[in-house]
């Protein structure tokens, strides 16, 4: 099968293949070697794997896509037939085995893989691997499944200029015959599953350190020397202070040789925990001015994947149903080590306002799930990663630490580390180490929190008598037990004024509880679940939602603040609070919090409610208003400061076509306030919003390159290019998403100005176009792609909006997508659905 045909092999592997595998196949080890000068679009691959059968099972295979040149199976060649284009049939005995598997296979430009990425800065070219959850056998054969874990020697040649980053340190490095090629020969790894093993490779810059014994470095394309050389010190700083804090806490020193940083250009994810080689998504190698918010929010990401060194890769999960396992801990051990590793304090206030109002909108969806879900295979765990995982995750953790004590939760965790050291486990695994060191029912917290999907709602109802805590009956989500504060404030000449908490209990078998301990006159705000621990909806009765909407910035509390604000934009995407209400409360209270990267998540919130969520027949004169009323609020900011750099970016993106002549300025460099320096961020946010308004781009589009030259700016002209409201940009970007000129990055660069609302009359032919594409996606390569196109152009901006709900619905029950594209559209529709029926709450101007 020639190459270009194996590409387009979708490749699987479901869990009771990976299963009776496992029960096959122990003591694997594997020797990899790589030639990454064979050519722009091809490596050389071998890989010699020794392993032990336990009974000579016939059907064991090896994971494998590429070309292979040869197989020798204990001595005995095997013919063609072998490989079946994603696999690899072996004929083993019991006891030892080795395998010898030749050939080349293809670079990728989605992300996955051995990604290779071509500097138009300098034409320099960087490669790296991203394998988490099934690609490893894109790179070399393997059995691709975690709970096959194994000690790898990797061998790679390279460029003679080139420095190779992997798991482990290089042990030798000799010049090739024929010169300008090297050979790098790398220690031992300790075990690990084939989607934890690290490449990458390139001309890169490094910057070296050491903490406590452990060699750091971090890595970075010659391109960002300046950046990685002026960040470098505070990288470091926050990765010590980690390591510190982990190993202590852990009771157990970093488990591995060395602790690099490699930020890998196009990264598909924010970053991967590789031991000893963590890649980075560049975008977290500030090339611009950021707030402190940002760079908290950096921390926490280096603080996340630090997590993980023992909890993924020290002890790994079996398979990919415990993925929550691995990624809730590590988001919400992130959060824990903020204030030890970093500069910027506690973290759960900022969690609240993140993240628990995302993972509220997963279970939303139709495609809400359990934490925890079975997972058939690598197609279905494709899907998984999102924010019930991970945040609804990392939530219902920190509330069974709280139920636990930290202290209990703490030993668990240490005990489930020694226990399964360098091994695999599971969630029973990780039950049974809590029972050891606590006597609460933890199998019922697992059933109610991570077995069952849905967010539990909790109101407070006021009664003549007193009010009472409640929890919502919902057909589709049982009750729970639930442990929760409740908070009464008073609202004493125009300050919001707390009088009492008290703790309150809820079951299933009582989802009511009269709240008498407050007393006296009702309180002008109730709110349920002031602390934001238990992982609940909060619905504020009427009562407690006015006098929020009218003095929310006097409650003296943070983080009952962020419940607040949390319960107002559920309202808005519940259609029970006009989006307008929302944005005015913004305006009013929200750009008084003293956090910047509060009152930023919060303006972007109220731009998405006027022009998303709001009626779009007074779109336009919303978005000036709000214009109007943050450029007051910009003329206040102290010159320099964060504040006036958010308001800043907020006011560009509302700007209408009359204030094309500010906007010009900024794209020119030519900042319009004192102290803000109009950086490559926000010259190209002004040409993006003049994209968007129909503004002519001639000369500015070159203007904003000139002062960003390298990729990064050809991913922001075409993001503009494609933003323009004109058929010829539409028609221009849809056919460059299907050329095969451009990388998952670029394409989505493109999607990401393709839609546009506002625009509605321009997109409405795309909804048909769209549809058919997707048809035929179903045998397509690059799932991927596939998986980025069905969520970023579903036709949500159209003049026929019924017309596409009733064709989503005849592409859903076709069942020909790839499940990982059938939720993406599942999913879409709805968020069309949750607009129109925002949109008509805010027509109406009524609160619910």
């Amino acid at each position: 099968m020639p190459l270009e045909s194996r590409a387009a092999v979708r490749s699987n592997l479901t869990q009771d293949e990976a299963a009776a595998r496992s029960a096959e196949v122990t003591d694997v080890h594997y020797a990899v070697e790589l030639d990454l000068t064979a050519g722009e679009r091809t490596f050389a691959t071998s890989t010699v794997v020794r392993f032990r059968a336990r009974a000579g099972d016939a059907r064991v295979f090896l994971d494998f896509v590429g070309e292979v040149e040869s197989v020798e199976c204990n001595g005995r060649e095997l013919g063609p037939q072998a490989h079946d284009g994603t696999r690899i049939r072996l004929d083993v005995r019991p006891g030892a085995n080795t395998v010898r598997v030749a050939g080349t296979a293809s670079y990728s430009r989605t992300g996955e893989g051995l990604h290779r990425f071509h500097d138009p800065l300098d034409g320099q070219v960087y490669v790296h691997t991203k394998f988490e959850p099934f690609a490893a056998h894109t790179v070399f054969a393997c059995f691709d499944q975690p709970d096959l874990k194994a000690r790898f020697d990797l061998t790679v040649a390279a460029d003679d200029h080139w420095a190779v980053v992997a798991n482990t340190d290089p042990i030798e490095r000799l010049a090739l015959a024929g010169g300008g090629r090297s050979t790098w020969r790398f220690g031992r790894t300790p075990p690990l599953p084939p989607y934890l093993v690290a490449l990458a490779a390139g001309p890169f810059r490094r910057m070296r350190s050491r903490h406590g014994g452990v060699p750091l470095a971090l890595y970075a394309r010659e391109s960002l020397l300046d950046e990685l050389t002026g960040q470098a010190p505070e990288l470091f700083e926050v990765i010590s202070r980690g390591l510190d804090f982990y190993s202590e806490l852990f009771d157990l020193p970093y488990p591995f040789a060395k602790y690099d940083h490699v930020f890998a250009p196009e990264y598909t994810f924010g970053g991967m925990e590789h031991p000893g080689c963590v890649t980075l998504n560049e975008r977290f190698l500030f090339r611009h001015r950021v707030t402190g918010d940002k760079r908290r929010r950096r921390a926490e990401l280096l603080m996340h994947e630090m997590a993980h060194m023992w909890f993924g890769d020290y002890v790994t999960m079996r398979w990919w149903d415990d993925l929550w396992l691995n990624e809730a801990f590590a988001t919400m051990m992130s959060v824990v080590a903020q204030p030890e590793a970093t500069r910027y304090g506690e973290g759960w206030t900022g969690f609240a306002h993140h993240a628990l109002p995302v993972a509220r909108h997963g279970d939303r969806l139709p495609t809400s799930h359990a934490i925890r879900v079975e997972t058939a295979d690598t197609d279905a765990a494709r899907s998984n990663f999102g924010p019930i995982v991970y945040r609804k995750g990392a939530a219902v953790l920190r509330a069974l630490a709280a139920g636990l004590g930290w202290e209990s939760f703490v030993a668990g965790v240490r005990t489930y580390l020694r226990t399964h050291a360098w091994g695999n486990a599971g969630l029973d695994d990780f039950v049974a180490a809590l029972r050891r060191v606590s006597t609460e029912d933890v199998d019922s917290w697992v059933d109610e929190w991570l077995l069952r999907r849905g967010v539990n709602t909790v109101e407070v109802s006021r009664l003549a008598a007193c009010a009472r805590a409640v929890q919502l009956p919902d057909p589709a989500v049982p009750p729970r037990h639930l442990n929760l504060r409740v908070a009464a404030f008073d609202d004493c000449e125009g300050t919001l004024v707390l009088r009492q908490r008290a703790q309150v209990t809820l079951s299933p078998d009582e989802c009511e509880r009269d709240l008498t301990v407050f007393g006296g006159r009702s309180p002008d705000l109730l709110l349920p679940n002031d602390d934001a621990v238990s992982p609940v909806k909060v619905r504020l009765d009427p009562r407690s939602r006015l006098t929020a909407l009218r003095g929310l910035s006097t409650l003296d509390d943070p983080r009952a603040r962020a419940v607040v604000w949390g319960a107002l934009w559920d309202d808005v995407l519940d259609a029970r609070l006009p989006a307008r209400s929302y944005a005015s409360a913004v305006l009013t209270h929200g750009v008084k919090e003293s956090d910047v990267g509060v009152m930023e998540v919060l303006l972007e919130r109220a731009v998405a409610a006027v022009r998303v969520y709001g009626d779009p027949s007074s779109s336009c004169r919303a978005l000036a208003g709000v214009a109007r009323q943050v450029r007051d609020q910009l003329a206040g900011a102290a010159a320099g400061s964060d504040r006036q750099l958010v308001l800043a970016r907020t006011l560009v993106d509302l700007v209408q076509a009359d204030g094309h002549d500010l906007l010009s300025e900024m794209v020119c460099g030519r900042s319009p306030w004192p102290g803000l320096e109009v950086d490559r961020d926000l010259r190209w946010r002004a040409l993006l919003r003049l994209a968007s308004t129909g503004c002519d781009l001639e000369g500015l589009l070159d203007i904003a390159m000139e002062a960003d030259p390298g990729d990064s700016g050809l991913r922001n002209a075409l993001t503009a290019q494609a933003a323009r409201p004109v058929p010829a940009a539409k028609e221009e970007a849809w056919t460059r998403l299907f050329s095969g000129s451009f990388s998952l990055a670029e394409r989505k660069a493109i999607m990401a100005g393709l839609r546009q609302p506002g625009q509605e009359a321009l997109l409405t032919p795309y909804a048909d176009r769209y549809l058919r594409a997707l048809e035929s996606s179903a045998q397509a390569a690059e799932p991927e792609f596939w998986s980025a196109f069905a969520g970023a152009l579903y036709p949500r901006f159209t003049t026929a909006e019924q017309s596409v709900l009733a064709a989503t619905d005849a592409l859903l029950e076709n069942k020909l997508l790839p499940e990982n594209v059938h939720k993406v559209v599942s999913e879409e529709r709805t968020e069309l659905v949750i607009m129109r029926a925002a949109r008509a709450c805010d027509k109406a101007g009524r609160t619910r």
